[in-house]
């Protein structure tokens, strides 16, 4: 039996949710930009502040970063 697995946009979690990476929607100069900042397939990330205008606070590996809406929006991950 299949198990359907909801992926949505980084931007769509709340604040102190997790989730894993799943998949990037954009170019590959924004995908390299992010993979060189530790975010990769796979990675287990946090959600520090997500309300509100401004950017999107994580924490990933250990450090917090800061993303725009625009860039949180287009990276896919799945709750955990």
């Amino acid at each position: 039996m299949w198990k359907w697995i909801k992926v949505v946009p980084l931007s769509f979690l709340p604040e102190g949710g997790t989730a894993v990476i799943v998949d990037f929607y954009g170019g590959r100069n924004m995908i390299t930009r992010l993979m060189a900042m530790g975010l990769t397939v796979g990675t287990k990330i946090r959600i520090v502040k997500s309300t509100g205008p401004g950017p999107v606070l994580i924490e990933v590996r250990g450090t917090r970063l800061a993303l725009g809406r625009g860039v949180a929006t287009k990276i896919l991950v799945k709750e955990v």
